[in-house]
């Protein structure tokens, strides 16, 4: 016969613990609002930059900032174990070494003799 006792964390109307890990709904409109701010931020920071030199580094960061929240918050990563984080880490540092690659391909084309 199974335990009858409760499982940690567990209140009457949530006898199992499931609910206590949600995320709150005003956390979740809060990160929602703060990552359309960062798009705003990103499209007249860039427009009021004009194209110059910084205005990519400019953007990238704020992409970044916006990837961040949106994978901290939104895809549980705050909540994951350790193999989900590795997972995520792992990607990203694929991810810059393609970028490398990529850029030094693309930085030294134009000195290709023929």
């Amino acid at each position: 016969m199974a335990d009858p006792t409760p499982t940690p964390g567990a209140t009457n109307d949530d006898p199992h613990g499931i609910r206590k890990d949600l995320d709150k709904p005003g956390q979740l409109v809060v990160v929602f609002l703060a990552v359309l701010g960062l798009a705003l931020v990103n499209i007249f920071g860039s427009t009021a930059m004009g194209p110059g030199k910084f205005t990519l580094p400019f953007q990238l960061a704020v992409g970044s900032a916006q990837a961040t929240l949106v994978g901290y918050h939104f895809m549980h990563l705050k909540n994951g174990d350790k193999v989900v984080l590795l997972t995520a880490l792992s990607s990203i540092f694929w991810m810059g070494i393609l970028f490398v690659l990529f850029l030094g391909d693309y930085m030294t084309r134009h000195m290709i003799v023929d």
